[in-house]
């Protein structure tokens, strides 16, 4: 008699808790606190990347996070419950990796979002703001997350504490000042924190200046930054390996 061969899909349940369809990692793209849509380049990168986006307009419990490779808050304004904290952070603690974006206090509250305390427990915390300093920009060295320097913009925002910085905004001399985005690997899960938004837009141009354009005004602003692109690409590329 034939000795029947055991499904694959069987074979990664046994062993990982996964389903056979995590082979295409899955993003969960938090649409459920004041966020409008997901940004046109992100499921771009998932073409290029390999991963699936998939939005998610309600809240954030264990059933929808399940079986995802990584979760993406982007410049929420509205608040998350409390059992949303707890299954955002359960989901790391499970092996999941989180990206958290935020910006100035105007934008995207502190307070009024509760982000800090969907962070304090994985070793983060985001400053109030800091000095605003229009169209000054920001640096990432390279190192384990970007394969190279980037330049991106930064024009008001924040820093971040905990984690291990990878990037910096620039003061007005052009030299690195208080980190804007920092990353841990806790276990099998990966986190970045970025305290600015506008790389994850994908804004900044290569004819941008430094300190020039009309202050909180983008219709009269060329951005300096002009490495967005390869800098969130990066970004998800290391969020996504296992």
């Amino acid at each position: 008699m034939a000795r029947m061969k055991t499904p694959l899909s069987f074979l990664l349940l046994l062993a990982f808790g996964l389903p056979a369809a995590s082979a295409t990692p899955r993003v969960v793209y938090d649409l459920g606190h004041g966020q409008t849509s997901v940004s046109t380049q992100i499921p771009e990168l998932g073409g290029k990347l390999g991963f699936q986006v998939e939005p998610a307009p309600g809240p954030l419990t264990a059933e929808v996070l399940r079986g995802a490779h990584l979760l993406c808050l982007r410049a929420p304004t509205k608040p998350y419950a409390d059992n949303e904290k707890k299954a955002i952070i359960d989901f790391v603690r499970g092996g999941g990796s989180l990206l958290v974006v935020m910006d100035e206090e105007r934008r995207t509250s502190l307070d009024a979002t509760g982000i800090n305390d969907v962070i304090g427990p994985l070793g983060f915390e985001l400053s109030a703001d800091s000095e605003y300093l229009h169209n000054t920009g920001a640096l990432a060295k390279a190192g384990p997350i970007n394969r190279a320097d980037r330049e991106v913009p930064y024009s008001g925002g924040r820093a971040v504490a905990g984690g291990t910085a990878f990037a910096w905004q620039l003061d007005r001399d052009g030299k690195t000042a208080q980190p804007f985005a920092s990353f841990a690997q806790l276990g099998s899960a990966r986190v970045i924190v970025m305290a600015e938004a506008m790389a994850s837009a994908f804004m900044g141009k290569p004819e941008g200046v430094r300190l020039s354009g009309v202050p909180r005004d983008p219709q009269n602003t060329v951005f300096w930054g002009k490495d967005s692109a390869p800098f969130t690409e990066e970004i998800f590329a290391w969020l996504l390996s296992r």
